[in-house]
């Protein structure tokens, strides 16, 4: 007499051979079915990108070594965030309508509140729904209920898009002359003080790297209003020259850019990665 568990253990695996088999048989793929995308584009082949909201019109191209502002300002875009925005085409829905069976007012999407455009394809962004935070976006004829993770991220505009180093390195930095510092960039690119000094080799071309390579905790619109500390002059391998503001030391550093219209912000423990070199440092 078979008992109960050997029963339940027989029909269990009757079972798993009964599904492997129809499985093989019908080709059932019991795995991770991916939803469609909505755009056929892939990120790495889009070369221009344009943003328009009610406060801003940005527009960027694709170089080989990152992507660069054209409007409002020629600079130097955040690669990380331009490749964050990039990352819509890749995204997966099923719930999509089309336009022309509804009433895109009710959506947002008859005055959307943000267009992307990248090359042709160009992207509307309408209202959210109710349910799940997700906002209703269009492209082409075809509207589409997905995750509310770009637009915000669209509303932060120009502060949010712009490198927030104070000289990326593509501009090729030669000279920088700071309050109380000239640094040089020599023909073997490393770094020296135009007089004789007491620091070494390392901390002067740390400091010309922190220029180059240290971001801002955030970037404003340049308060044109009120008076600099100082002036610093920074030259450039294609010959332009860049006057910067040293705007304020505390309770944070402020350094102004005129010539693009931006005000870097850093805490006020970088004066001496920024500003100044430490002279009772000994050497590393």
């Amino acid at each position: 007499m078979l008992s109960r568990r050997m029963i339940i253990n027989f029909v269990l695996i009757v079972l798993v051979i009964l599904f492997t088999y129809i499985g093989n048989r019908y080709d059932v793929n019991p795995g991770y079915q991916p939803k469609p995308s909505i755009t056929g584009i892939s990120a790495a082949q889009v070369k221009s990108m344009s943003i328009k909201t009610a406060d801003d019109s940005l527009s960027l191209r694709r170089e080989p070594n990152g992507w660069v502002l054209e409007t409002p300002i020629r600079w130097p875009a955040n690669n990380i965030n331009v490749e964050r925005l990039l990352s819509i085409v890749n995204s997966e829905t099923q719930s999509q309508l089309d336009a022309a069976e509804i009433d895109l007012a009710t959506l947002g999407l008859d005055f959307p509140k943000a267009m992307l455009q990248l090359d042709d394809t160009r992207i509307l962004f309408g209202a959210t729904n109710n349910i799940g935070e997700r906002r209703y976006t269009m492209i082409d004829s075809t509207v589409f209920l997905l995750p509310d993770i770009h637009l915000p991220f669209i509303s932060q505009g120009l502060t949010d898009i712009v490198d927030r180093r104070l000289l990326p390195r593509k501009l090729g930095l030669t000279l920088l002359k700071l309050p109380e510092l000239q640094l040089n960039r020599n023909t073997d690119d490393s770094w020296s003080l135009a007089a004789a000094n007491e620091f070494d080799p390392q901390q002067i071309a740390q400091l010309a790297d922190n220029w180059q390579g240290l971001a801002a905790t955030r970037v404003k619109p340049f308060a044109a209003a009120g008076t600099p500390r100082q002036k610093i002059l920074a030259e450039l391998e294609d010959g332009q020259s860049l006057e910067f503001y040293l705007m304020s030391i505390e309770p944070e550093i402020i350094i102004a850019n005129p010539h693009i219209g931006l005000q870097y912000h850093y805490r006020t423990d970088h004066y001496y990665q920024l500003i100044d070199l430490r002279r009772d440092e000994d050497p590393a």
